[in-house]
């Protein structure tokens, strides 16, 4: 544990803080899309976590890409809906 610092007591605030109003938007703007357009948008989450972190000079190793794509792979297979057919009658 760090020692106590109003610095890390405001970074934990901000963050805090930053998580609510991204949660809040989140929540105000999936009342305007259809469930399988925002699980869609869920799922590039990861990606673009990748790609900021790339950008910001985080190497992934191939595990974790590997993954990233499972989990986005996941989410986008769970919006799939099985095509059932109807007996001959």
């Amino acid at each position: 544990m760090p020692e106590f610092s109003w610095i890390w007591v405001g970074c934990a605030v901000g963050l805090g803080a930053a998580s609510c109003i991204i949660q809040l938007t989140m929540n105000w703007a999936q009342k305007s899309v259809s469930p399988t357009r925002a699980t869609i948008i869920y799922a590039g989450e990861p990606v673009w976590a990748a790609v900021i972190g790339r950008i910001a000079g985080e190497r992934l190793p191939l595990a974790a890409l590997i993954g990233g794509a499972l989990v986005v792979l996941g989410i986008l297979a769970s919006e799939l809906t099985p095509v059932r057919r109807r007996p001959n009658e």
